[in-house]
C-alpha cells in the first residue's frame, strides 16, 4: 500500500489488534510515529555502504525514564500475563510499521542501494547494508526515528553469510549435541539433599547452601539463557541444558529460520551447533556451572548456584536476534559475559539500552560481570556496554579473603549526548556496579584438554594463580579446577541467585528481582552503596525470603 494512503481492509484489522493490545497494557508509553524529527547519524555521510540500524518511532518506551514509569504502572500485574502481553505489542508494533515503510524499503534493495535486511521486534526497526543516499531516504520516512551507524567492534546487526567453519570444529560441534540429546532427561522431580553434596566456599559466601535448606529454593522452573561462547559436553552441565520441546528430529521449524535447535542457538553461525565451547578458554561452560551444575559421575561437588535451573545456550554475543530467541522460548534470566569497553559506541549505546528495556519489559532479567578493567581504564569508563544499561545487573567481584577482585571495575557510568537517554550526565552518574558476587579462586568444570592452554590465557592479565585441579574423572576427561578468576564469573552467581528467586515466586518482575537483590545485599566497603562493590554481597537466603513475601 502506498505511503499517506487511508487505512482499510487488512490493515484496518491489523491496527484494530493493536489498539486492542495496547489496551491491555494501558498508558504503556509510546509515541506518535515522527513526534522527534527524523535524524541522520555522524558518519553516514560517505558513499557506504553502511552498517546501520533503523530505529522506528513506535517504541515501546521512547526516552530516558518511559521504562521506570512503565515499570511502576504494571508491578501489580503478573510476569507471565505482563510477558505474553507485552511481546503481542512490540510484534504488532514492528508488523504494523514495516507494512508502511516495506515497498519503500524493497524498492531501494531492489536499485541495490540496501542490502542484508535483518528486522527486528525487541528494537522496532531494522538492520541493513546502505549508500549514505538510501540512509538519507531512510532517514526522511515519517515512521523512522533515527537511522544509527553500527560501529567497528560491535557484532554485525544485518543479515550476513555464516562464516565457513573449520571441518574439524564443526565435527566437534556435531559431536556435543549428539552428546547432549543421548545424556539429557529431565531432572525436575529429582530430589536435591543439600546434605548430601559438597559445597565450595564462593557457593556458602552467598548464602546458597542456606537458600536450599532453609528456604528449599533450587532454580526449580527457572530457565537462564547463556550468552557465551557455548557449553562443553561434560556430565554436569549437560544434566543442567533446557531443552526445546517444540525442537523434532524431523528437521521441522520450531520458527522461522530456526530448525533443531534443541537446547538453543549457535548466532555466530545461525545453526543448532549451540553446544561445545572453544577452542581455547571455555568460557561459557565455566559460567554455566556456576549458574547450574550438578554433581556427576557419582561424585558430590555442586557448583551450581541453583542445582535445579536449566540452561539455555546462545552462543554468540551482543545479537538483537538472540535477545528475541530467549524472550520467544521462555528464558527468564539472560547471563551475559561480554563488554565492549574502550569503544567510541556512539549512538548503538541507545539502540542497545532500548533492546534491553524491552527485554525487561518482557519478563527477562539481564545480569552479568562487571568487567576487569580497573586498572585499564580510568573511573566512569570502566563498566562498558551492556553493563552500564540501567536495569542491566553489573556484578563485581571479591576473593576468598574478602577482599575485592584486582581487576575488578568500578563505577560509575555516564549517559550524556545521547539521542533519547541524556538522564546521567557527569553531575549525575549512574551508580554501577549493582552488587558484587564471588571473582575467583573457586572449584569450575573443565573439560581435562584444556590443562595447558587456559591457565596461560588468564594468568597474562596477571589477575590468576597456578591451576589445581581437584578432582578429574576416571578416564581424565573433565573434572574441578580451582584457578580461573574474573567479574565473568561474579555475574553468574547473581543470575543463579535470580533463579532460586524466581523458583519460589515465578510472578516477580525483573526490576523487582533487581530491587529485591540490592535490598537484601550485605554492605561491603562505604556504607551503604559505593564504587566498588555497589549495593554489597548478594545473599541468597535473604533474597529468597523477600521474594516469598512479594504478593500479587
Amino acid at each position: 500500500m502506498p505511503l499517506g494512503m487511508p487505512i482499510r481492509g487488512p490493515c484496518r484489522a491489523a491496527l484494530a489488534a493493536l489498539l486492542a493490545v495496547a489496551a491491555i497494557l494501558a498508558g504503556a508509553g509510546g509515541r506518535a510515529w515522527a513526534e522527534s524529527p527524523p535524524a541522520l547519524d555522524e558518519g553516514l555521510e560517505g558513499p557506504g555502504p553502511h552498517a546501520v540500524i533503523v530505529r522506528f518511532a513506535d517504541q515501546l518506551f521512547l526516552e530516558a525514564g518511559d521504562y521506570e514509569a512503565w515499570a511502576r504502572r504494571h508491578s501489580a500485574a503478573k510476569r507471565s500475563t505482563l510477558r505474553r502481553d507485552t511481546v503481542a505489542l512490540l510484534r504488532a508494533k514492528s508488523d504494523t510499521t514495516w507494512k508502511r515503510v516495506e515497498a519503500r524499503i524493497a524498492a531501494l534493495e531492489k536499485s541495490g542501494a540496501v542490502q542484508a535486511v535483518q528486522r527486528y521486534w525487541i528494537v522496532n526497526g531494522f538492520a541493513c547494508l546502505a549508500s549514505a543516499e538510501a540512509c538519507a531516504e531512510i532517514a526522511a520516512l515519517p515512521e523512522v526515528d533515527f537511522v544509527c551507524r553500527m560501529p567497528r567492534g560491535l557484532p554485525r546487526q544485518h543479515a550476513v553469510e555464516p562464516p565457513a567453519v573449520p571441518a574439524a570444529e564443526r565435527e566437534a560441534a556435531q559431536a556435543a549435541l549428539a552428546e547432549g540429546l543421548k545424556a539429557w532427561r529431565d531432572d525436575a522431580a529429582d530430589p536435591f539433599d543439600p546434605e548430601a553434596v559438597e559445597i565450595p566456599w564462593n557457593l556458602r559466601r552467598i548464602g546458597a547452601d542456606k537458600a536450599w535448606r532453609e528456604e528449599q529454593a533450587t532454580g526449580r522452573g527457572v530457565v537462564v539463557a547463556v550468552s557465551d561462547t557455548g557449553l562443553a559436553p561434560l556430565p554436569p552441565l549437560l544434566a543442567a541444558l533446557w531443552r526445546n520441546p517444540a525442537a523434532r528430529d524431523d528437521g521441522t521449524e520450531t520458527a522461522p529460520g530456526y530448525r533443531g535447535d534443541f537446547f538453543g542457538w549457535n548466532f555466530d553461525l545461525d545453526d543448532n551447533l549451540a553446544l561445545g565451547d572453544g577452542p581455547g578458554v571455555p568460557h561459557g561452560s565455566i559460567c554455566a556451572g556456576i549458574i547450574a551444575g550438578r554433581p556427576a559421575d557419582g561424585q558430590k561437588f555442586v557448583t551450581g548456584v541453583a542445582p535445579r535451573a536449566r540452561l539455555m545456550i546462545l552462543r554468540g554475543r551482543a545479537t538483537l536476534r538472540s535477545y528475541e530467541y530467549a524472550v520467544l522460548n521462555g528464558a527468564d534470566i539472560l547471563s551475559m559475559s561480554y563488554m565492549f569497553p574502550g569503544m567510541d559506541l556512539g549512538q548503538a549505546r541507545g539502540i542497545f539500552r532500548l533492546a534491553f528495556e524491552h527485554l525487561s519489559a518482557c519478563g527477562v532479567l539481564p545480569v552479568g560481570g562487571a568487567g576487569n578493567f580497573s586498572r585499564r581504564f580510568p573511573a566512569g569508563e570502566q563498566i562498558a556496554l551492556p553493563k552500564d544499561v540501567p536495569c542491566v545487573i553489573a556484578v563485581a567481584g571479591i576473593v576468598e579473603d574478602g577482599g575485592k577482585g584486582t581487576a575488578s571495575s568500578e563505577g560509575p557510568c555516564f549517559w550524556e549526548d545521547q539521542r533519547h537517554y541524556s538522564d546521567h550526565p557527569r553531575d549525575r552518574p549512574l551508580r554501577k556496579p549493582d552488587l558484587t558476587a564471588c571473582f575467583g579462586g573457586y572449584p569450575v568444570w573443565l573439560p581435562a584438554a584444556v590443562e595447558k592452554q587456559v591457565p596461560q590465557r588468564f594468568a597474562a592479565r596477571g589477575d590468576a594463580p597456578a591451576w589445581t585441579w581437584t578432582w578429574q574423572d576416571e578416564r581424565r576427561q573433565y573434572g574441578l579446577a580451582v584457578g580461573p578468576q574474573g567479574n565473568s564469573f561474579s555475574g553468574p552467581h547473581v543470575a543463579g541467585v535470580a533463579a532460586l528467586m524466581l523458583s519460589v515466586n515465578a510472578d516477580l518482575h525483573p526490576w523487582e528481582v533487581k530491587a529485591l537483590l540490592e535490598q537484601t545485599a550485605r554492605d561491603l566497603g562505604r556504607p551503604g552503596w559505593d564504587e566498588q562493590f555497589g549495593h554489597g554481597l548478594v545473599q541468597a537466603a535473604e533474597a529468597v525470603k523477600a521474594a516469598k513475601a512479594v504478593r500479587k
